[in-house]
Formats: C-alpha cells, sequence, structure tokens
C-alpha cells in the first residue's frame, strides 16, 4: 500500500482512535504529510511573492508613465542641447558690443531671443529635474520592496534549513526511502525530497536575483542624484545669466528710446522694403503659377486634339477647360512636394550656423509701442561671410535685385517656395536644378550696422508659413 492510500485511509477510518499500521507506517506516512504540506506551503509563498513584486511594478511603472506624459529625458537633453548652442551662437554675435557701446535695433533683437532661449533652457532644466526626482521616488520605493522582500524570502529559507535539520534527525533520507513498502512508494519519496532540495534552490536563486536588483536599483538611484545635481547647479548659472541679460536689454533699451523719434522712422523704413519685397515675391509667384497652368492647358489642348484626331469619343469632353484650383503640377512635381512636406520639421537651416534675430508674424517694437514690426519670415543673425544654402532640392525661379533686400534668390520646391533675401555673390541663376544644402550666395554684411542677416521666407503658392515650424529645431 502507498502513502497517497495511507493517508486517505487516516482521513477516512471512522475509527478515530484505532490505526491498524504498523509504527514503520505510520512514521512514514506522517513524514510524507510534512514533506507535501512543507513544499506546498512553500509554493504558494514563491507564487504570493512574485505576484506582489509584479503589482508592484506595474503600479510603479504606471505612476512614472502618468507624470512624465510630457517630454522624455532624452528629448529635454537634446532640447538643451539645442538651446545651448543657440544661446552660443548668439553670444559670438554679440561678442562685439562692450559695455560702453550702445546696441543697434539688430542686436536688442538678438539679445531679446537670446533672452527667451534662456527661459526655454531653464524650463526644459526644471522639467528634467522633475523627471529625476519622479525617479529617485520610485527607485527608493523599489528599494525598500525588495529589502521587504529579500527579508522575506531570507526568513524562508531559513525555515526550510531548520525544517531539513529537524527532519534529518528523525529519519535519515535512505531509511526514509528503504522504508516504503514497494517501488511506487520510494520513488514517491524520492521525488518529494528532490521536490524540497529543488525548492531550496529556487529559494538560493530568488535570494540572489533580489540582491542584484537592489544593486542595481542602488546604483540607478545613486545616478539619477548625481544628474540631479547637475541640473540644479546649471540651472542656478542660466538663473544668474538671465538676470544679467534682462538687466542689460533694459538699459540698453533705454538708451535707444532716447532716439525712438529716429528710430520710429527707421523702422518705417523697413517696413516700407518689406512691402516692396513681399510684392515682389507675390508677383514673381504668381507669374510662376500663370506660365505652370498655361502649360498645363497648352498639353490639355494638345492631348484634346490627338485624341479628335484619332476619333476617340471622349474628344468633346476632354476639350473643355480644366478647372483646377491653385497651381498645376507635373508628376515629378507633386512627388517634389509630397517629399517637402514628408520633412516638415526637419528641414535644414538656410545658414549653417546662426541666431533668429525676428521672428514670424506681427510684433510691437521693443524700443517704440507705437509702431507695429510685421515679419513675413524669419530673420536669421549670422556671421560675416556666411553662405546661404537651399534648404531642400528644387529649382531657381527667380534672382533678383531689389533696393533694401539685396539680391533676392527664390527656388521653387513643387507647390512651394522659399526665399533668400539679403544676398551678394550669387551662384546660380534661374533654371538650375539644386540640391539640399547647396550654397546659393554670401549672405550681405552691414558695415554701418554692422550686422549679417538673411531674410528668410517660405510659401505654399502665395500663402506663407511660419519657416520656424518647417526647419528642424
Amino acid at each position: 500500500m502507498n502513502d497517497r492510500i495511507l493517508i486517505k485511509q487516516h482521513h477516512t477510518n471512522p475509527h478515530r482512535g484505532h490505526d491498524p499500521r504498523s509504527p514503520k507506517q505510520k512514521g512514514g506516512a506522517v513524514k510524507l504529510r510534512r514533506w507535501r504540506m512543507y513544499l506546498r506551503h512553500e509554493g504558494m509563498g514563491w507564487c504570493l511573492s512574485f505576484i506582489v513584486l509584479f503589482f508592484l511594478a506595474l503600479a510603479s511603472s504606471s505612476a512614472y508613465a502618468q507624470k512624465t506624459k510630457g517630454k522624455t529625458k532624452k528629448q529635454l537633453q537634446s532640447e538643451i542641447t539645442t538651446l545651448q548652442k543657440e544661446i552660443s551662437n548668439a553670444n559670438q554675435l554679440l561678442k562685439k558690443t562692450t559695455k560702453d557701446k550702445e546696441m543697434t535695433l539688430n542686436e536688442v533683437s538678438i539679445l531679446e531671443n537670446k533672452i527667451k532661449q534662456r527661459e526655454q533652457l531653464i524650463k526644459a532644466c526644471n522639467e528634467q529635474i522633475a523627471i529625476l526626482d519622479e525617479e529617485i521616488n520610485i527607485g527608493q520605493n523599489n528599494i525598500k520592496s525588495l529589502n521587504s522582500d529579500l527579508g522575506k524570502l531570507q526568513k524562508e529559507y531559513a525555515k526550510m534549513i531548520v525544517f531539513a535539520n529537524k527532519n534529518r534527525n528523525h529519519y535519515d533520507r535512505l531509511g526514509f526511502i528503504f522504508a516504503s513498502e514497494d517501488f511506487n512508494q520510494a520513488f514517491s519519496r524520492l521525488r518529494y525530497i528532490r521536490q524540497f532540495t529543488d525548492a531550496r534552490k529556487v529559494k538560493m536563486d530568488q535570494i540572489a536575483a533580489t540582491e542584484k536588483q537592489i544593486s542595481s536599483a542602488l546604483e540607478a538611484s545613486q545616478q539619477a542624484r548625481e544628474e540631479q545635481t547637475a541640473l540644479l547647479k546649471e540651472e542656478k548659472a542660466q538663473q544668474g545669466a538671465l538676470k544679467k541679460e534682462k538687466e542689460e536689454l533694459n538699459a540698453q533699451v533705454a538708451k535707444l528710446k532716447k532716439k525712438e523719434g529716429n528710430l520710429q522712422q527707421d523702422i518705417k523704413n523697413k517696413q516700407q522694403q518689406t512691402q516692396k519685397l513681399q510684392k515682389a515675391i507675390d508677383d514673381i509667384i504668381a507669374e510662376e503659377i500663370r506660365k505652370a497652368n498655361a502649360e498645363a492647358e497648352r498639353k490639355r489642348k494638345a492631348e484634346a486634339k490627338k485624341n479628335a484626331n484619332k476619333g476617340k469619343s471622349t474628344a468633346t469632353t476632354t476639350t473643355t477647360k480644366s478647372k483646377e484650383k491653385g497651381m498645376a503640377l507635373t508628376p515629378s512635381e507633386k512627388t517634389l512636394s509630397t517629399s517637402f512636406v514628408n520633412n516638415k520639421g526637419k528641414l535644414p537651416w538656410p545658414v549653417e550656423r546662426g541666431t533668429i534675430a525676428s521672428t514670424y508674424g506681427k510684433h510691437a517694437s521693443t524700443v517704440s509701442s507705437k509702431v507695429t514690426v510685421t515679419n513675413n519670415g524669419i530673420d536669421i543673425a549670422t556671421n560675416e561671410g556666411a553662405k546661404a544654402r537651399a534648404i531642400f532640392d528644387g529649382e531657381v525661379t527667380s534672382v533678383t535685385k531689389l533696393t533694401g533686400a539685396n539680391t533676392v534668390v527664390i527656388i521653387r520646391h513643387g507647390e512651394y517656395f522659399t526665399v533668400y533675401s539679403n544676398l551678394e555673390n550669387v551662384t546660380v541663376k534661374r533654371g538650375d536644378k539644386v540640391k539640399t544644402k547647396q550654397n546659393i550666395g554670401t549672405v550681405h554684411t552691414n558695415k554701418t550696422e554692422g550686422k549679417t542677416e538673411l531674410h528668410f521666407e517660405l510659401l505654399k503658392e502665395q500663402t506663407r508659413q511660419n519657416p520656424a515650424n518647417w526647419l528642424s529645431q
């Protein structure tokens, strides 16, 4: 009779006081029940530990995901690096200005933009610090939970050792197996002994794995603390620099406001030049649209005539003039337009290095509240001798000289146009095919004002776009 039957009889025998089994059989059955109960208890303990760990990790990751729905740490670091480079470029452009020298309007614009970039940099630093705070809190909770689990595992393992030692005094393992009545019972007892040994090994592996997790969590938490300390130091330095720049801007604006009358006239003159440039650009693009549509109409009529000569029934319908909206495009031009749109936000800058001195849209003048400045594109301040370059593949539509804008180059990219104003020594001509980042001329330097500035515009047919949304950040 095997152990399973003996145990069943023990529980179902109505005569509880009488057990026909020998002491040797009773001892084997009791021992086997102990093994089973202990293994079942340890197995449940291990399962519960695993479930608790799983849900703790799930809760932690969910909380972290909710609090960092915005930019990731990697994205913020990239933004910080970009802003630092832009601020460095602005510093180089303003390097010539000393405390004794009065800034020009252009330099005031650069300083204003640098202050905005500095504020964005501080914001990005604070966002990253918040993420690191969250990482540290989660790490500490994780370490606390893992230490608790480690303590439980160590206690469970200690119980297993105590149990094994106690039962070793009652039964020798071999004696326990050889006391079996038949082969099946011996095999069953051997299997339970092996299961107990395996359970001890599993518990040891769990303890080692938990210790490794604790070590990794401590290392990650320490790294997050070091990053946080460095960022706090950086944020403090940026706040100090921002304060000085605002003081400098206020001082320079106060000086310029003393000449507000003259400056108002200068701004009005610049706006008049801007309006002339806008009209010239609109006329050139309108002519391009007219030519493209005229060519498309010529091809349509030629195709209709060809079909009519062949006696096709569709001749009467195809001779009707098509009323296409906007600019007619060839298949290759449609492909180019699609490619241009697909690169929105990733297009290279029209100069290798520079900083935005004036953004797109309407702005109240810093110096005079009576004047509103409208910018149809962006003005990019750069270094003397800087080269202007095409931001995408296309065809040169126009190379024109305009008063106050020097040479203007317009490049067509399907239904999109890019405008590069204030150039000299232009190296392309109308009809030339250009490639992305190909140099098209040198940005003009105004020796009187000491500025080298490219005016850049981007249009979809005749509708102006904000170039900042298209260029890479």
